[in-house]
């Protein structure tokens, strides 16, 4: 007689399903009430609800959101769902309300009243998190959705996020509990200064894509933390003076002319995390008074077009670089670097060997967009690389290789190598399409011989195929490099493992995917999870 499932799940308290029922999108929700009576009650009582009425072909999403079309694809579904869920229990404190809209999908005339009674039904339940994201392709400024202005005057709302709104402010704002605060809005620049300056005790404050602002000043907000300036294109000045930041982020995909920022002595004594990405703000300058602006950096991310960058800090813990010149060269002075991240068209890197200290660094992740070594040589440069930073616990390799002519070793070189770096104890790779997988293969277990082998997601499925093939194939006596002094890597690997059963599985699809799929670069197939293979080396 089989054992009687046991609904375990139903028998936990109602003030843990009500929490666990707020983590899930609103339809995942409305499905739960269907299991059992008592679910359905519960829907009645969750604090947070999230409503997403976007189309699915729609690319920008609100990061982490719920996929498009939520809850329904029936607008007056999705009208009455939303109306029905807010007016229940109106007494009820509301934790988070959430709204995802196509506002031309919902196309009604008076889809601004409506929305104005959800907000208002959010106000009275004294909502906390209150997060609007609305898409409207008018390019005319009137499309937008106009924010009620007794949002302004909210004594709950601790985390505020508006996303395709217009707001005109002509009253006073009292947001007394308003902590984070997220703007992609079209407004005037006196609104928005008016807003970010009368929220006093926020921590966390983003600007990103916002029309219509030229100057940005940050001052009278002691609690500031975290301060965020995204693709904000018409901005020609940041003023910053904000005595407890700890993170800057800046970033500017076009613009016209380069944005001014200052930091006030106080803004930058404490800031921690530093990320720039306008080429133009990264100057020799810059590098150059690094340590003296910003005494207490841990983390530093900067896009540059330098051709010389020295970075001399003795706090910096992490570093993430991306050069855009492919003759930069780079010279660090950084003892306590525990994290290295590098993205750009060459590997410069070699240049930085001799002057970085790698006895604290424990992950290095290493990208090559366009890898285009002509040097056979560079294997050299390679081996010297991996033998530095060989003690890493961490370390990543992202290839994007265009000719398999890069990556061939002559045979007049392979008399001459030095043996394999043994002790990498993990190596991580990510392999575009390319016609060159064998020597990808050879020139790096050429180089070095990892304990761990990860092949990570987004990997090309034939890459995968051709390094099981390799491995499954492999002679347990190879007859080629006869002549070498130091021969290829399959004279010394010993056995291959497949590390866990979801590795198997993700090799055993690969291998029964037709071949013209997996040849075919148009078809954008990838290694969907990570594949992991365990290497026992001879000595």
């Amino acid at each position: 007689m089989e054992e009687e499932e046991i609904d375990r799940i139903s028998q936990l308290p109602d003030e843990v399903l009500i929490r666990i029922l707020s983590l899930v999108p609103s339809k995942e929700v409305a499905r739960a009430k269907l299991v059992s009576k008592s679910w359905h009650n519960l829907f009645e009582f969750s604090p947070s609800f999230t409503f997403d009425y976007l189309p699915r072909t729609f690319e920008f999403l609100p990061p982490r959101s719920p996929p498009p079309g939520d809850i329904t694809d029936d607008v007056s579904s999705f009208v009455n769902a939303v109306d029905s869920a807010l007016k229940l229990h109106e007494q009820l404190t509301l934790d988070k309300l959430k709204l995802c809209l196509d506002l031309d999908l919902i196309g009604s005339g008076t889809t601004s009243l409506m929305i104005d009674s959800w907000i208002d039904a959010a106000l009275e339940r004294k909502v906390g998190h209150l997060d609007l994201w609305f898409l409207s392709r008018g390019k005319d400024v009137d499309h937008l959705y106009l924010l009620p202005v007794k949002v302004f005057s909210a004594r709950t709302i601790t985390d505020l996020r508006l996303h395709g709104c217009r707001l005109e402010i002509s009253g006073d704002i009292h947001l007394p509990l308003l902590r984070k605060l997220c703007l992609r809005i079209q407004s005037d620049e006196e609104a928005i200064q008016k807003l970010i300056s009368s929220c006093p005790l926020i921590q966390d404050l983003k600007t990103i894509f916002c029309s219509g602002m030229q100057w940005l000043h940050v001052s009278g907000l002691p609690n500031l933390q975290r301060l965020s300036v995204v693709n904000c294109d018409e901005l020609e000045s940041i003023e910053i003076d904000a005595p407890s930041l700890q993170y800057f982020h800046y970033h500017l995909i076009k613009g016209v002319l380069p944005c001014d920022i200052v930091f006030t002595s106080s803004s930058s004594e404490f800031l921690k995390e530093l990320i720039l990405f306008d080429d133009r703000y990264v100057t020799e300058d810059f590098f150059q008074s690094l340590l003296f602006r910003f005494p207490n950096l841990e983390l530093l991310i900067v896009l540059c077009s330098l051709q010389r960058i020295e970075i001399s800090h003795h706090r910096l813990r992490r570093l993430d670089l991306r050069p855009i010149r492919a003759d930069a060269i780079l010279k660090f002075d950084t003892p306590n670097l525990q994290s290295l991240r590098y993205a750009g068209n060459k590997m410069p890197l070699i240049s930085a060997i001799s002057s970085l200290n790698t006895s604290s660094l424990r992950k290095v992740d290493i990208n090559f967009f366009k890898l285009n070594v002509r040097s056979h040589f560079s294997i050299l440069q390679w081996k010297e690389f991996f033998q530095k930073i060989r003690h890493c616990q961490d370390m990543k390799l992202h290839l994007h290789i265009n000719s398999k002519l890069q990556l061939m070793i002559p045979g007049k070189l392979r008399s001459t190598l030095s043996p394999p770096v043994y002790d990498i104890k993990q190596l991580y790779v990510t392999v575009d399409n390319c016609r060159g997988y064998p020597f990808i293969i050879d020139r790096m277990l050429w180089v070095c011989h990892p304990q761990t082998l990860s092949i990570s997601p987004w990997t090309a499925p034939r890459f995968l195929k051709v390094l099981y093939n390799k491995f499954r194939n492999k002679e347990e006596h190879p007859k080629c490099c006869s002549s070498c002094t130091i021969k290829c890597w399959r004279h010394y690997l010993e056995e291959v493992q497949i590390d866990g059963g979801e590795s198997r599985a993700e090799i055993d699809r690969i291998m029964a995917m037709p071949e013209l799929e997996l040849s075919d670069a148009s078809m954008e197939c990838e290694v969907e999870c990570k594949v992991r293979f365990i290497l026992k080396w001879r000595s």
